[in-house]
């Protein structure tokens, strides 16, 4: 896979960590300093996560193409219903905002935003190798998370409008193609 399909799929699972950060930021905004250390968590965080569930797709592959590829395609859809859903919640529901000037709850704000690219890894676990793909995987998703949790910050002390519909239908609509690629026109 090479780093383009990489910096998409960074990309597509960015989305919904930046419109989580946005109301947080939203309703207990922060300074912008302590706001550049708080998107550094969350992307390492999210890298941690995306390799550990490479580590563990590695670890469960069958080792047949076929079935394997099969596997990849469902954790990826399962990912897409995911965020899917969510897009089509009602408007004068408000979303949860936490206090992202505490450490500890940035860091589990990271850890439950991060499922998503648990199961996106253990997905890529089955089609790829954690030591051929470890910085082709981690330096696009760990630089696209920190830019895009940071800009989330940013819009948020701002109390700017992000059409979080369409960034997030625009998100499944990446994953759903990065997904049907690797698993019916890769090699």
């Amino acid at each position: 896979m090479s780093i383009l399909e990489y910096i998409i799929l960074a990309f597509a699972l960015s989305v919904p960590l930046m419109v989580t950060v946005r109301g947080c930021a939203l309703k207990n905004p922060i300074r912008l300093s302590h706001g550049l250390a708080v998107s550094l968590l969350l992307a390492i965080v999210h890298v941690l996560l995306m390799l550990a569930g490479i580590y563990i797709g590695n670890m469960l592959r069958f080792g047949y193409p076929d079935y394997d590829n099969l596997v990849y395609l469902g954790l990826f859809l399962v990912v897409a219903l995911r965020m899917f859903f969510p897009a089509f919640r009602k408007k004068d529901k408000e979303l949860p905002a936490y206090d992202i000037s505490r450490w500890l709850t940035v860091l589990l704000l990271g850890v439950a935003t991060g499922t998503n690219t648990l199961f996106v890894g253990m997905g890529l676990g089955f089609r790829v190798l954690v030591g051929d793909a470890l910085w082709r995987v981690a330096i696009p998703l760990f630089l696209v998370l920190f830019l895009m949790s940071y800009l989330a910050i940013m819009l948020g002390r701002r109390k700017k409008e992000i059409r979080a519909r369409r960034w997030q239908l625009i998100a499944v609509l990446f994953l759903l193609v990065y997904a049907v690629k690797g698993a019916f026109f890769s090699n």
